[in-house]
């Protein structure tokens, strides 16, 4: 007799946590003087939260947070954008990685008769998402600024959301011509803003951000439906300080562990190898990000490092295991 759930499909059908990766939720920590997260990852709900404290001290914070990081906190796609030939090609591996820092993130190149550049869209609340268009787009031009040695402006700028009372303060970053209430977030640039060359352009560091980021690409795109759901429950459970097992994370998704066994195995995964595809993403995260050896061991689960890089050894090469 076929094994029954232990409650109903819809429980066990909840949609996954969505997360943020990378230093913005520290960088608000820190800005809001409060205590450090053991992680780097932070649940869109938790993201909502931080913003709306730091609002209240600066309604423009979104426009503002740029400012507070420093190179050690920017996500590996602020650093691969100055190693771009120029403008044109920032805004394309920006398009192509902008999903692996977010969960909620999607780019894609848009082109009108006024310019071409980009159109931004988070599946996020709406308070969320004015954050976080403000401040995707201040980091962008921020970085092309930075990368050409030219204070560079949009030829216009678009937002979804209201006009905000601190308006004013869009005009340094996106010039005059600024759209609210729009039906897209989108930057355009002229044809002459994106020829402009990086100064430290660099082809062979581009090569090998890339590759790595396109492996990291490869592993999401493994993770779908309940690989996914698995997948997220383990990431949840690591953030919690816990390793997590086949039967947690089947509790987890009101599952017995034969039947999400089962599910797995329709999409010819085990439980282990949705764990290492986990783990190896989270590791090249981690790494970017500057941890060491025995951080990285301890957040994703061990507890020594020499357990540590016996696992690695199957993540990457899973043939020999």
């Amino acid at each position: 007799m076929r094994e029954l759930d232990k409650n109903t499909r819809e429980a066990a059908n909840l949609p996954a946590r969505r997360f943020h990766r990378g230093p913005l939720g520290r960088v608000l920590e820190r800005f809001l003087q409060s205590r450090a997260s053991a992680s780097s990852d932070f649940s869109l709900v938790e993201l909502e939260q931080l913003w709306l404290a730091a609002a209240a001290h600066d309604p423009a914070i979104g426009l503002h947070l740029f400012a507070q990081f420093s190179p050690q906190d920017w996500h590996v796609l602020a650093h691969l954008c100055l190693f771009c030939a120029d403008v044109a090609e920032s805004s394309r591996c920006w398009a192509r990685y902008a999903s692996l820092a977010a969960d909620s993130d999607q780019l894609r190149l848009v082109e009108e008769a006024e310019g071409a550049g980009v159109e931004l869209q988070i599946d996020a609340p709406p308070q969320l998402a004015r954050f976080l268009a403000e401040h995707y787009m201040v980091m962008a031009l921020t970085q092309m600024r930075r990368g050409t040695g030219q204070a560079l402006l949009p030829v216009r700028a678009r937002f979804r959301h209201a006009r905000p009372t601190y308006h004013a303060q869009y005009r340094p970053w996106f010039g005059e011509r600024i759209e609210f209430n729009a039906p897209h977030n989108r930057l355009l640039f002229d044809r002459a803003t994106l020829a402009l060359p990086m100064l430290n352009r660099h082809a062979g560091m581009v090569e090998l951000l890339c590759q790595e980021l396109d492996r990291r690409l490869a592993q999401r795109r493994q993770l779908g439906g309940w690989a996914a759901k698995v997948a997220a429950s383990a990431r949840q459970a690591l953030e919690q300080g816990m390793t997590p097992s086949l039967e947690s994370v089947a509790e987890a998704l009101h599952q017995s562990p034969r039947t999400l066994r089962r599910r797995l195995e329709e999409q010819d995964l085990s439980f282990r190898q949705v764990l290492d595809l986990l783990r190896a993403e989270l590791e090249q995260h981690y790494q970017l990000e500057g941890f060491g050896r025995a951080q990285i061991g301890e957040l994703l689960g061990y507890n020594d490092t020499a357990a540590y890089l016996h696992a690695r050894k199957r993540w990457r090469d899973p043939a020999a295991s």
